[in-house]
C-alpha cells in the first residue's frame, strides 16, 4: 500500500476530473452591483434555475458564490441522474398517508423527467445519455428485496425497473460482487462540469450576473430590502435566495441546523483501453449498490476512465488518504483490475437531511432549496426552477415538498458530531454481511 500511495501522490490531480474535460477561463471577475430584485447566493444548479425563471420574468438578478466555477459540487459529482428519493412509499405512507407519500416520491420522476426535456429544449452539450443504474444487491437477502420492491415500484409509482439474477449478472457488471441486482432503465448521467458551465453561460445571455470568490458575511432585513453584506460590498435586493446546499454555514443558521453536509469522495483512474472498459462495464450503465455507506461508479462518457466514488472515512482526510482508499474499494468490486493509477482524486459535500428528503420554502422572507440527500443532479436541477418560480409568485412553483416540515435535533448547529459513530457502525455492518458470502 505504501508503494501504491507513493505512486498515486506523484501522478494525482487533486481537482474533479471533470474540470480537464472543459475550458474554465471563461467565467471573469465582476464587481457587485449596488442593488438587483434578487440576489441568489450560490452559483450551483439550484441557484442557476431559480436565476432563470427570474430573468425571464423580468427581474434583475445578481448571483453571488465564494467559490470559483468548479469547486462546489456541480462540477464534483459522479454524474447519475436519478429518479428516486431515499424514504420508500410504506415509510412516507406511515408518515404522511398513501396519496401524500405518492405525491412526494413522484417528485423524483418528475424532477428526472423535466432536466432530460430542459437539456434537450436548450441544446445543452453535456455528454447526457440514458444509460440505466444496475442497483447491486449486496446480500441474497437484499436480493429478494430488489424482487419485492421492482414490483411495486412499476405497480404503485409507474416507475420502469427488471430485475437481474446473479447468474446474469455479467452482462451488466463485469464482477461476481453482488447477488443480482436490479435496473432502473430511465436513469440517466451526464458530465456535471459540462452542464454546470452551460448554466453559467446560459445565465450570461440572460443578463443574469454572476459575481464570483464573493461570500456572504451577513444580513438583514429593513422594511422590504434586504441589506446584505458581502466580502465585495454591500447590495440591498427585494428577494434574497439561499441555494448553498451541502456548503450552507452559520450565516444562515435556520438552515445550518437542518443541512447535514456529508463529504463524498471520487477518484478517476487512468486512461484505459476502451475494450476494457467496455469490458467491465458491458451495459454501459453506472452502477450503485445495496450497502449502508454507498459506492456509486460508473465509466467516464469517452469509455477510457472509471470513474468511482464514496464515502470513505468516517471523518473528513485529505485527497491523498482517500485515494487509495477508494482505490481499495474499486478492486473489491473489480478483483482482477491490474495495478492501475489514479489521476484524479477530488470530494465536494452533499447535504442530507433528518428526514432524507429535500426542502423547499421561505424562512424570514428567505427563500430556499436544499437538502437532496446524494441525488442532487435532477432535484437541485428541478427545485431550483420551482423555487424561481416560487419568487415571482407563479403557480407552477408549487411541489409536494411545500408543507413538509423541516426537522432538526437538539444540539445540532451545522457539524455533524454524530457521523463518524454511524459511518463506522454501517461500514462494519456492511463489511460483516459482504464478507459472510464472498467465498460461497
Amino acid at each position: 500500500m505504501v508503494e501504491q500511495m507513493d505512486k498515486i501522490e506523484k501522478k494525482m490531480k487533486k481537482y474533479s476530473y471533470w474540470l480537464d474535460t472543459v475550458d474554465q477561463d471563461f467565467l471573469k471577475d465582476a464587481n457587485l452591483p449596488e442593488k438587483s430584485d434578487a440576489l441568489v447566493v450560490g452559483f450551483g444548479y439550484t441557484g442557476l434555475h431559480a436565476a432563470f425563471e427570474m430573468a425571464k420574468n423580468g427581474m434583475k438578478v445578481c448571483v453571488i458564490d465564494k467559490c470559483n466555477f468548479g469547486d462546489g459540487c456541480s462540477s464534483k459529482n459522479g454524474g447519475q441522474i436519478s429518479n428516486l428519493l431515499k424514504p420508500s412509499i410504506e415509510k412516507l405512507t406511515k408518515k404522511y398517508g398513501f396519496e401524500k407519500a405518492k405525491s412526494i416520491r413522484a417528485e423524483g420522476v418528475n424532477a428526472l423527467n423535466w432536466i432530460i426535456e430542459f437539456i434537450n429544449k436548450e441544446n445543452i452539450n453535456c455528454d447526457l445519455i440514458r444509460d440505466g443504474l444496475f442497483h447491486g444487491a449486496h446480500t441474497p437477502s437484499e436480493f429478494k428485496k430488489f424482487v419485492e420492491e421492482s414490483k411495486k415500484l412499476k405497480d404503485i409509482e409507474g416507475i420502469e425497473t427488471y430485475i437481474v439474477s446473479k447468474s446474469d449478472q455479467h452482462n451488466e457488471i463485469k464482477s461476481d460482487l453482488y447477488h443480482g441486482g436490479i435496473v432502473f432503465p430511465d436513469h440517466s448521467s451526464l458530465n456535471p462540469a459540462k452542464y454546470h458551465k452551460s448554466l453559467i453561460q446560459k445565465a450570461n445571455s440572460l443578463g443574469i450576473e454572476i459575481i464570483q470568490k464573493c461570500e456572504l458575511l451577513s444580513y438583514k432585513k429593513n422594511s422590504d430590502i434586504f441589506n446584505v453584506e458581502t466580502n465585495k460590498g454591500v447590495i440591498n435586493t427585494k428577494n434574497l435566495i439561499i441555494a448553498t446546499n451541502g456548503y450552507t454555514s452559520k450565516v444562515t443558521p435556520w438552515l445550518n441546523r437542518r443541512s447535514i453536509p456529508i463529504g463524498s469522495y471520487v477518484i478517476a483512474s487512468q486512461e484505459l483501453p476502451e475494450s476494457f472498459i467496455s469490458k467491465l462495464f458491458p451495459s454501459n450503465r453506472h452502477i450503485t449498490d445495496s450497502c449502508r455507506v454507498v459506492y456509486y461508479f460508473r465509466a467516464s462518457p469517452d469509455k477510457k476512465r472509471i470513474i468511482f466514488g464514496g464515502r470513505v472515512s468516517s471523518r473528513e482526510i485529505d485527497l491523498h488518504d482517500s485515494a487509495p482508499l477508494l482505490l481499495k474499494d474499486l478492486k473489491r468490486v473489480f478483483p482482477d483490475l491490474p495495478e492501475i493509477n489514479v489521476s484524479h482524486s477530488w470530494m465536494g459535500y452533499v447535504s442530507y437531511t433528518f428526514d432524507h428528503l429535500p426542502h423547499i420554502g421561505q424562512t424570514d422572507g428567505v427563500f430556499y432549496s436544499m437538502g437532496y440527500c446524494g441525488s442532487g443532479i435532477a432535484l437541485s436541477s428541478y427545485l431550483g426552477m420551482k423555487l424561481g418560480k416560487k419568487v415571482i409568485n407563479d403557480k407552477e412553483g408549487q411541489t409536494a415538498f411545500d408543507s413538509l416540515k423541516f426537522p432538526t435535533r437538539p444540539l445540532y448547529y451545522g457539524r455533524p458530531w454524530f457521523l463518524p459513530a454511524v459511518v463506522e457502525l454501517y461500514k462494519f455492518r456492511d463489511s460483516r454481511e459482504i464478507n459472510k458470502y464472498i467465498n460461497q
